[in-house]
């Protein structure tokens, strides 16, 4: 007779993968064994890791650029609880993931048993939706129910908004399962949830907009399968779309003449020189500080949000929520009047004299800067590449330096929950299954996830690894703490350490470079290798070459 943990995990599984999961992501551990070892002989490619907070950003990144649900595997006690840096972010940035994590049975709680503590529960708020069982006696709950239950892990996480779900399963000794096979399975079908918008509020918003000049702000988008539809209603209206670098609209084949970048102009003052009469945003808050700032001291310009799910208004600026699929709830919009004549071209002369008034600027920097390493590395992305920045300064120049190309880059970042942690394993996980990809990484994001490196040479994954050393915390400098006696200590807190170095002792080819055509030369040859680009920078330099761009391009905006 078979024993109930190996027809439990077998069935879970298959299941599991009948329901579309096609990855998983599993640390090494006792109690979860018989997981492990089902994964391995089931249909779903498995990812080995060795510690589990790696794990489940390999597997966050892997979900965030497949756009289905990933599994990370993990045994009892304190090991489940570093899976929670990644499921905030998933969370935060609506990214499928499951999380199964081992459990000790109920018997051994409260009595001093080794690797035990309380599971349910663990991650809070941040899951769509958790479950916890014992593994159940098949006389109890047959296949049915346990194909049931994988079927619901998948839907949960793909709901609105899609995000991670977590179940804990408490498993009796023996740990290792038997042979037999799951046949007759039967699993229920999935079908992706939707939201409709609400069309008596988009005939309200379209009625509204109608021939005024207006700006779309388009945010950062997990989903964009509506970029299409958004550069189609920029393009319809007369509108300049402000666009992310993670919205999807600044790269591709899209209508380019209503795709604008944002930083740089707001920090010039355009939006008050050239002051819109009705702001449209869609996705999540932007990276441009500078734009986030003017939205919130303008509160007297008429703000409408289109949001999927949440309330991603952090600045409560918006007199406007509207709840819906962006693709579906722009459609109705395109029949609103346009702007008046003149109005996009103004838009479109202001944002090539300021990406002009940038590049020369940077290019005319005789040392190694990080604008032009951030120009450097989009010079060199072939098509078809996939872009990972990591939060602080990399995202940042990214997001002011990188133009509009209908090259089909696409770019990422971990801006759910903006943290540094867990970047390079992130980047790993969506090289494992688009290549190529590069990654933009800082120091201190190298250091968060050094052990990612390690993986890195051991899955032979062709990632490409631009790493910026500035000895330290770069961002920070353009902070008021940066004139503060004790700034360097816990702000600069200088590391004095070599990646070429490190990256050697793992495994991984490392070159260090200080030529901007030796990064964009290594940045076209993505793909072929896993490797490491580490160039040095300076970061109180860094600050005033910054400051000498957002001089030049307020000049060029000025002579407008």
């Amino acid at each position: 007779m078979t024993d109930r943990n190996t027809l439990f995990v077998r069935t879970l599984m298959a299941a599991l993968a009948a329901s579309g999961v096609e990855h998983a992501c599993i640390a090494p551990g006792s109690r979860n064994a018989p997981l492990s070892l089902a994964l391995a002989d089931s249909p779903i490619k498995d990812w080995s890791h060795h510690d589990e907070r790696s794990a489940a950003f390999f597997a966050l990144g892997l979900a965030k650029t497949s756009g289905r649900p990933v599994l990370v595997v993990t045994t009892s006690g304190t090991a489940a609880t570093e899976l929670h840096p990644a499921i905030a972010e998933a969370n935060a940035s609506h990214v499928p993931l499951i999380a199964i994590t081992a459990d000790r049975p109920s018997e051994l709680f409260d009595i001093g048993a080794a690797q035990t503590i309380d599971q349910r529960n663990l991650y809070g708020s941040a899951v769509r939706w958790e479950h916890d069982l014992d593994v159940p006696d098949p006389a109890d709950a047959g296949p049915s129910r346990t194909a049931a239950l994988a079927a619901r892990l998948v839907a949960e996480s793909l709901g609105i908004p899609a995000g991670p779900v977590h179940l804990n399963v408490r498993i009796r000794e023996p740990l290792v399962i038997g042979d037999a096979a799951v046949s007759g399975l039967r699993t229920p079908r999935i079908t992706r949830a939707s939201v409709t918008p609400d069309p008596d509020a988009l005939s309200h918003l379209a009625a509204r907009i109608a021939g005024r000049r207006g700006v779309v702000i388009a945010g950062p988008q997990t989903d964009r399968s509506g970029c299409g539809a958004i550069a189609e209603l920029g393009a319809v209206l007369g509108w300049p779309i402000m666009s992310d670098p993670t919205s999807g609209l600044r790269t591709g084949i899209h209508d380019t003449t209503a795709i604008v970048g944002s930083d740089l102009l707001a920090s010039a003052g355009w939006l008050d020189t050239a002051s819109p009469d009705f702001v449209l945003r869609i996705g999540a808050r932007p990276t441009s500080k500078a734009l986030t700032t003017w939205l919130e001291r303008h509160p007297e310009t008429p703000q409408a949000l289109i949001a999927t799910s949440g309330w991603p208004d952090p600045m409560a600026s918006s007199d406007l929520v509207l709840r819906g699929d962006p693709a579906a709830a722009v459609g109705p919009l395109r029949a609103a009047q346009p702007a008046p004549d003149g109005w996009l071209e103004q838009w479109k002369a202001a944002d090539g004299a300021a990406a002009a008034a940038a590049r020369h600027t940077i290019d005319a920097i005789e040392t190694t800067s990080e604008p032009g390493i951030a120009a450097a590395v989009y010079d060199g992305l072939p098509d078809d590449s996939m872009l990972w920045a990591a939060s602080s300064m990399p995202i940042r120049d990214v997001d002011s330096f990188f133009p509009v190309t209908d090259r089909a880059v696409a770019i990422h970042a971990n801006r759910g929950a903006n943290g540094i942690d867990g970047f390079v394993s992130s980047a790993l996980g969506a090289a494992s299954n688009h290549t190529p990809t590069i990654a933009l990484a800082g120091d201190l994001s190298m250091l968060h996830d050094i052990g990612a490196l390690a993986s890195m040479a051991r899955l032979e994954i062709p990632l490409t690894i631009v790493a910026i050393n500035n000895d330290g915390g770069g961002i920070f400098h353009f902070l008021p703490q940066a004139g503060h006696d004790h700034f360097e200590r816990h702000f600069g807190t200088p590391h004095g350490l070599s990646f070429s170095e490190i990256g050697r002792s793992f495994g991984v080819d490392t070159v260090a470079v200080d030529a901007s055509q030796a990064i964009t030369d290594a940045v076209a040859a993505a793909g072929e290798s896993p490797r490491l680009v580490e160039v040095m920078t300076d970061r109180a330099a860094n600050v005033e070459v910054h400051r000498s761009i957002a001089e030049q391009v307020k000049g060029a905006i000025a002579e407008l």
